[in-house]
């Protein structure tokens, strides 16, 4: 029951996040997050940073640079876009780390199942991720130079695209013979 009533408020904040526009509401509810952490604050702090600074910085400089070639004033929007972005990675990183999603999820057979399949997908990525490493750092006896790294990084996406296309049509097709209706 506590894992629902989480995933609910969770949900609800998520929807106020979205719906807030003063950066220091905005910034209010980021403290509170980082308070609600306590002792990990600094380490989802940290991962919420990092997982939001490459999406983030690119948006970010592209529409100062647009924005100034226009003539236009945008730091107040990315200010409040920045800080949405990284109170709503914050609360899911936190989430994560303190909802039971089974748990939370297990009133709908339906959800439940969506979830060990998304879980068992996720699984089976990190450990053919953690293999496409190995297999670099095995094939390269002195550290990768960076051409190397950019054929290594587009090779591995190619094989998870593809991957994913093929197991996708498996999935449903699986679901659809198991009286799932997907469409």
């Amino acid at each position: 029951m506590r894992d629902r009533l989480l995933l609910g408020l969770y949900l609800a904040a998520i929807i106020a996040a979205t719906l807030v526009h003063r950066p220091t509401l905005l910034a209010g509810g980021l403290l509170l997050v980082a308070l609600l952490s306590g002792r990990e604050a600094a380490r989802i702090g940290r991962g919420a940073l990092l997982a939001v600074l490459p999406f983030a910085g690119v948006l970010s400089l592209s529409m100062l640079a647009a924005g100034h070639l226009a003539g236009g004033s945008v730091p107040a929007y990315l200010l409040r876009m920045n800080l949405r972005l990284l109170l709503l990675t914050w609360m899911s990183l936190l989430l994560t780390r303190r909802v039971n999603l089974f748990r939370a999820l297990a009133f709908s057979p339906r959800l439940s199942a969506l979830l060990v399949l998304a879980s068992g997908q996720i699984r089976v990525t990190r450990r053919l991720l953690a293999e496409f490493r190995l297999a670099l750092a095995s094939r390269s006896p002195e550290r990768p130079g960076l051409r190397l790294l950019y054929q290594h990084a587009g090779a591995t996406g190619r094989h998870f695209l593809r991957r994913s296309l093929r197991d996708g049509e498996e999935l449903a097709q699986a679901l659809r013979s198991r009286g799932f209706d997907l469409d």
